[in-house]
């Protein structure tokens, strides 16, 4: 499912007018262009979800000066695995 929700994403960027407008102008400047965009995806059963867990997440990687700390979702599925997470850490 998370492969065709790539896929999916991929092509609807590949295909935007909008999007492919956009580099054509920058690449007429003279420019090249690489484009990577990184996306923030979160998967829990129905009802389980916690939109608040999903911005500390998604926060965590947008601030590229902040040092590694282990969010709410990452001690849950460290402890799912049987791995011990210092609660003083984060």
């Amino acid at each position: 499912m998370v492969q065709n929700l790539e896929k999916s994403i991929e092509q609807a960027i590949a295909s935007s007018p909008q999007v492919e407008e956009c580099l054509t102008q920058i690449r007429d400047h003279g420019y090249e262009i690489s484009l990577v965009l990184q996306a923030t995806l979160a998967f829990a059963p129905m009802g389980e979800l916690d939109p608040k867990e999903v911005e500390e997440v998604a926060a965590s990687f947008n601030d590229r000066d902040r040092q590694f700390l282990m969010s709410t979702l990452d001690r849950k599925f460290l402890r799912s695995l049987k791995i011990a997470v210092d609660a003083d850490e984060g």
